[in-house]
């Protein structure tokens, strides 16, 4: 069974910036305006947080983005971790889940749960009771259009899911001898992934390998998986690298692009970067620099920070990198807007409903500024709008209706986007929609 709230919009104090538009569809309301606590006078509470297709808020891509309403876990689900990512394909909204152990599955349009995955390794912990990322899973997912999901998962695996049956019907081992020697497991975890359907290949990284021996870290790397027959076809490693982030496989260049992370080593600086893969040789053919003593002038190795790209239909690549959303060209590498309003947050969606990219990050033209949704235009690369969403991070858009979902992780202590919908202590995902009328 699901939760769902819907609420009116007057004022908050306490919580900056946020406007819902669930019941009234032609109303005018500013998306900097607060949120109420008060669900006394809402009206449309007994509406669904829903957006069935052909009415008023389906397909505006012009309008205004508000917060319309939030939905939550089905009962009986752990509260929402920390590190939850979410995507959208084919009508549905899919949300990994560590901290549960599972795959969600929701309706893009009524937000139902509809599925759940289970069988994963789940949140490993610490000694001292925090989750051990590195170890953890289910993490990633890609899909081959064929009736299955590609799962990444806490034990160098991946796994194969029908979504039918909503089972793990394969998996498939990245361990390699550097760190796996059959005895010592210390590949950790597969993370980010992506699908070339030209080639029939998923491509999935293993971003923090540690040494079969010492137990140190060692170079990051990354797998190809034949989709059809699921052989491992070989690997690729970033020397002196630690870390990567998403990879997207580009139709236009034929070639994965994979963002790479940097570090400084005494005065050795390895620098950050997107790789260009050929998935045929499984060799990297070039490489993007994003510097960002370049980008936005810190000192030489200063800082580093480069998370997960979207690619826009036009060529263009959001990503995060040096605190900020990036803007780059696919084909030359070339940065050619750094969004000092909006920062880049982790994973970025490009929803080509809209032609928006979505990202999340503090939004700096508040007057008091907030981790927000940030807005961009993928074609000019301008940033068009921030709506407030406290604590929210990892957007997706599903393109039939062009809502926007954002993940908000269970919270007992601090107030996030979740708290005016009861979703405090659970966690929740946000729903936004293009509101006609709405100020901007």
């Amino acid at each position: 069974m699901r939760s769902v709230v819907r609420l009116s919009t007057a004022l908050l104090s306490s919580i900056a910036a946020l406007s819902l538009a669930c019941a009234d569809p032609e109303r005018v309301s500013d998306p900097r305006s607060a949120l109420s606590l008060d669900r006394t006078t809402a009206p449309g509470l007994g509406q669904a947080c829903s957006d069935q297709p052909g009415l008023h808020l389906a397909r505006r891509p012009n309008a205004p983005l508000e917060l319309l309403c939030a939905f939550t876990l089905p009962s009986g689900s752990n509260p929402i971790l920390n590190g939850t990512k979410s995507w959208v394909d084919g009508g549905r909204y899919y949300l990994t889940e560590l901290k549960n152990a599972s795959v969600y599955v929701f309706s893009v349009v009524t937000h139902a749960n509809v599925g759940r995955v289970r069988g994963f390794v789940g949140a490993i912990l610490n000694a001292d009771g925090t989750t051990n990322a590195a170890r953890s899973g289910p993490n990633s997912i890609t899909f081959t259009g064929d009736g299955h999901a590609w799962v990444s998962d806490g034990i160098s695996a991946v796994r194969v899911v029908d979504l039918n049956s909503m089972a793990i019907v394969d998996s498939v081992s990245t361990a390699i001898a550097a760190c796996d020697n059959g005895t010592v497991h210390n590949c950790q975890r597969t993370n980010e992934i992506t699908y070339d359907p030209e080639d029939g290949i998923i491509f999935v990284q293993n971003p923090s390998p540690l040494s079969v021996t010492t137990g140190a870290a060692i170079d990051t790397y990354g797998t190809f998986i034949d989709a059809a027959t699921h052989a491992v076809l070989g690997t690729i490693t970033f020397a002196d690298r630690r870390g990567q982030e998403a990879p997207l496989w580009d139709p236009a260049l034929h070639r994965i692009l994979s963002a790479v992370s940097g570090r400084a080593v005494g005065s050795t600086i390895f620098q950050q970067y997107v790789a260009v893969i050929n998935p045929h040789t499984r060799m990297m053919e070039n490489h993007f620099d994003l510097d960002c003593h370049v980008l936005v002038g810190t000192a030489p190795g200063a800082l580093f920070g480069i998370n997960d790209p979207a690619l826009g239909a036009d060529g263009h690549v959001v990503i995060p990198a040096c605190g900020h959303a990036v803007v780059f060209d696919a084909a030359t590498g070339t940065p050619f807007a750094v969004l000092t309003k909006i920062g880049g947050g982790n994973e970025t969606w490009y929803n080509p409903g809209d032609n928006n990219f979505y990202v999340t990050g503090i939004d700096s033209t508040l007057s008091t500024p907030v981790n927000s949704l940030g807005v961009i235009d993928a074609s000019s690369a301008a940033f068009l709008q921030g709506v407030p969403a406290l604590a929210a991070t990892n957007p997706a858009a599903a393109a039939e209706n062009n809502q926007v979902f954002a993940v908000v992780p269970g919270n007992t202590a601090a107030t996030t986007a979740c708290t005016a919908f009861g979703f405090q202590a659970s966690g929740c995902i946000l729903v936004f929609a293009h509101v006609p009328g709405a100020a901007n």
